[in-house]
């Protein structure tokens, strides 16, 4: 239950929305933030999502909020993302300089382009900012060209959120062994992160016979040759 007064519950949620664009009603409800959006009488649509896309049991119905009915005229797979990042972005701090960004191409293609970015502002090089990555299901190949992609466009940094908890760890492992072959050139830091946008509740923190990692953080001091 939150304990911000409706006015800052209501605020805090207009900032979210205006950075993420649309969320679930189980992450505002983990958030203490689902009153706010009854109050603010958001726009809303409610849809039948796969969250891992592997996994045919994971279909869940989910009511997604966002601040303008646009957002929410979206596929369940964009919608998704755009939780997925959300939640990844959640709880984050940002070193000074620093901006969170999604990815818009204005209707072309985004082929191997990230779905968000951590621009460093300071840098006038770019080459300190992160490729933010949601993945609900690709295949071994689409990762690889992913992570591929994102150091070739000069991301020396990659987060890889992921609704599929197992691969906090199997993603971190395939861009160690590309990273090896020297195929991430100039990469220096990987994070695999589990996102859940789907649960009310904290399923995982804190529980002792819950064995797979929900972040994994791993720095690479230089291409291998």
């Amino acid at each position: 239950m939150s304990t911000l007064h409706p006015s800052q519950a209501k605020a805090e949620l207009r900032q979210l929305l205006t950075t993420d664009l649309v969320l679930t009603t189980a992450q505002l409800e983990r958030w203490g933030l689902l009153r706010a959006a009854t109050w603010l009488e958001l726009p809303t649509v409610t849809m039948t999502c796969r969250t891992r896309v592997t996994q045919s049991k994971s279909d869940t119905d989910l009511t997604f909020v966002a601040l303008e009915a646009e957002h929410l005229d979206q596929a369940p797979r964009e919608l998704m993302h755009l939780c997925g990042l959300a939640e990844a972005r959640r709880g984050r701090v940002l070193a000074a300089g620093e901006e969170w960004r999604h990815v818009r191409l204005a209707g072309r293609s985004k082929g191997h382009q990230p779905d968000a970015e951590v621009v460093q502002l300071l840098d006038g090089t770019r080459r300190s900012d992160c490729a933010v990555e949601f993945d609900a299901g690709y295949s071994t190949k689409r990762i690889s060209q992913k992570l591929e992609a994102a150091t070739n466009a000069g991301y020396s940094r990659i987060l890889w959120a992921t609704s599929i908890h197992r691969r906090a760890e199997t993603v971190m492992d395939q861009a160690t062994r590309l990273h090896r072959q020297g195929r991430l050139v100039d990469l220096r830091l990987v994070e695999t992160q589990f996102v859940d946008f789907w649960s009310p509740h904290d399923l995982y923190t804190n529980r002792p016979r819950c064995y797979k990692p929900m972040r994994l953080t791993q720095a690479f001091s230089a291409a291998a040759k």
